[in-house]
């Protein structure tokens, strides 16, 4: 994550609000690392290679803007269930 990243989160993070953050985040994670370990073992990148997290980021933003608080109520309530 470069300093672009950083700015890119923190708005993230003022635009979404508390909860819906660490929905974006997780599936900015998420992704991230799908699409960079298939890079991988395609042979199309190294573990050398920097891939764009940005993309990533906006992805789960909008995740998290459109189904975010369903995300929310469904892992809150799968817990309550165990």
């Amino acid at each position: 994550m470069g300093v672009g990243d950083i700015k890119l989160a923190f708005l993230m993070g003022l635009v979404l609000g508390f909860p819906n953050i660490l929905v974006a985040l997780f599936f900015a994670f998420l992704l991230g690392a799908i699409i960079g370990i298939g890079l991988i073992i395609s042979g199309k990148k190294t573990l050398k290679s920097e891939v764009p997290f940005g993309p990533f980021l906006v992805t789960g933003t909008f995740i998290a803007l459109f189904w975010g608080q369903e995300i929310i109520n469904w892992y809150a309530k799968s817990l309550y269930i165990n």
